[in-house]
């Protein structure tokens, strides 16, 4: 019977088996190094995540009462608002008269006064107010100019109508005397609620 040696090729097969053994554990340890760098990588970050959120509970601590003082001020300014607004509106319309009165007072021309302002109560349903304007001046042209300079500069005027004019003496000198009425616009009232607030 003839003999082989098989020795040889199974020593080849157990290299073979060992050189692979090799390879598939430093493969193994490759994976479970890098498998530990990323658990170290991820736990660095939770880490750092937990820090961060715990400084800002300390700050969201620390800010809270400020919040708290905002919102209240907040609450305290829509309290104020219908009241702001009230006082805004008469502050518009004291400004208005000032401005007509201003107006008024660049529309007349040298040698032209007016003696009295009035106005007269408006009727129930009425749109605007009658402003009567008396005055005197040194000739009937100066009221004419007096009463195309009020159309011109008082923007507030919606109208005039002259009334009358008639000569008069004022001291030792011929003067004229005349009566201009100017409508304006009545501003829009105050709602009832806000009048209450």
């Amino acid at each position: 019977m003839p003999s082989i040696n098989m020795i040889a090729p199974r020593r080849a097969q157990k290299k073979r088996l060992e050189s692979n053994v090799q390879r598939l554990v430093i493969v193994i340890l490759a994976e479970v190094l890098l498998m530990l760098c990323i658990a170290g990588f991820l736990l660095m970050r939770i880490y750092g995540t937990r820090s961060m959120v715990g400084d800002l509970d300390v700050q969201l601590a620390k800010l809270e009462p400020t919040v708290h003082r905002i919102e209240y001020y907040d609450k305290a300014t829509q309290g104020l608002k219908p009241k702001v607004d009230t006082l805004n509106q008469a502050k518009s319309q004291t400004l208005r008269w000032c401005r007509v009165l201003d107006d008024l007072s660049l529309s007349l021309p040298a040698k032209t006064w007016l003696t009295r302002i009035a106005t007269t109560p408006p009727q129930a349903g009425a749109t605007e107010i009658i402003v009567n304007l008396n005055g005197v001046s040194a000739s009937q042209e100066l009221v004419g100019q007096a009463m195309l300079r009020m159309h011109d500069t008082v923007s507030d005027f919606r109208r005039l109508d002259l009334h009358f004019t008639q000569n008069a003496i004022v001291g030792f000198q011929t003067a004229v005397e005349f009566e201009v009425a100017a409508a304006i616009e009545i501003p829009k009232e105050v709602p009832k609620e806000v009048e209450k607030s």
